[in-house]
């Protein structure tokens, strides 16, 4: 039997409200989403190529938002920053420059600034390089300032410990021959004091504890055999007569006599490595001029390569005390000043 005034086959009032809630929520549900996977698409058209972005260090999620607007890879700067904060990645976005695809989603973006997916560039810094010719690298590379990286390569207190405190007293490179030679990855936006550090690092992982032990066996503290390295690492072009050059320096050291190395007077003179030496640039006034000065000068004229500081660590056992260029990249070696001369008419006319 049927209550009053219901009729056949309609819905109670509260059941039809609720039955049009749900369709209400669900059409909401349907178009946030729409709206929500509109924003989070990427503007740019499949055609396009990778974008590159650079994200500058101290930048804020407001900063890099309107960063990635202006270069196409978002579409809206407010859900974007909306999108960090559901993320937890506001203040977490690394520097670097970055580089996006097409179509990337909004989602992808936070993650690659968070995890600091950058874009890594190759710096090979070789063997032979002083530190104002890494520094000139460096800037013509685009990495830094010449300026600002000297004077990270300045602060003593990044030294290692086992260089002798008279010598970073009145150094004026302290860190001259340990920033190691090597090709670096490094991404844009890092500091030229980072760059100081990673170098400096490597030279650690190279000029191990072990090696500086080894330099005792032929009478170097590694301050020493750094020094002596540098110089091989100059003189020596072929590198099989590195450790016939380093047993020449050595032998002459054990008798006190001058080492008489060319390298180290275009370095007091700030000569490139290549100049030719001439008569009265033997006369400069250096502790660098090992042909005024006996024993090694105050520390190392370039940043050298593990083969030279290997050669000085385990020279060949020659008896050598001279040697002269061929010319053509090698070097006769002599015993006696006598062979040396004859070597030096044959060699040099002279």
């Amino acid at each position: 039997m049927r209550a009053p005034g219901t009729q056949v086959g309609t819905l109670p009032r509260r059941s039809r409200l609720r039955k049009y809630g749900l369709w209400l929520v669900l059409a909401f549900g349907i178009v946030a989403l729409s709206i929500a996977s509109y924003l989070s698409s990427c503007p740019l058209p499949e055609t396009a190529g990778p974008v590159s972005v650079i994200v500058e260090p101290g930048m804020s999620t407001r900063d890099v938002a309107a960063l990635l607007k202006d270069h196409g890879v978002i579409r809206d700067e407010l859900f974007f920053r909306v999108l960090t904060r559901v993320m937890r990645a506001d203040g977490r976005i690394q520097s670097g420059e970055y580089r996006f695809e097409p179509g990337i989603h909004a989602l992808d973006v936070v993650d690659s600034l968070v995890q600091g997916r950058v874009i890594y560039y190759s710096l090979t810094v070789r063997e032979g390089l002083s530190v104002d010719q890494i520094a000139a690298l460096v800037e013509e590379r685009g990495f830094g300032s010449k300026e600002a990286f000297l004077e990270a390569a300045s602060d003593r207190s990044l030294a290692p410990a086992y260089l002798p405190p008279e010598y970073l007293e009145t150094a004026r490179a302290p860190l001259e021959g340990y920033l190691f030679p090597d090709t670096y990855y490094i991404r844009r936006g890092m500091s030229e004091r980072e760059l100081v550090l990673m170098m400096l690092k490597r030279m650690e992982q190279v000029f191990t504890e072990e090696l500086q032990e080894k330099a005792a066996a032929v009478n170097l503290t590694p301050h020493q055999a750094a020094t002596l390295a540098s110089i091989v690492e100059r003189e020596a072009q072929v590198a099989s007569e590195r450790p016939i050059v380093a047993a020449v320096y050595l032998n002459r050291l054990r008798i006190g006599m001058k080492l008489d190395a060319d390298p180290t007077v275009l370095y007091a003179l700030g000569k490139p490595p290549d100049a030719l030496v001439l008569w009265k640039d033997l006369e400069v006034d250096s502790p660098y001029n090992t042909y005024r000065n006996p024993g090694l000068p105050p520390g190392p004229i370039c940043n050298f390569g593990k083969a030279s500081l290997e050669a000085v660590l385990a020279p060949d056992d020659v008896d050598y005390l001279y040697f002269v260029a061929k010319n053509d990249g090698t070097h006769a070696f002599a015993r006696t000043l006598a062979e040396h001369n004859q070597n030096r008419a044959t060699y040099q006319g002279r």
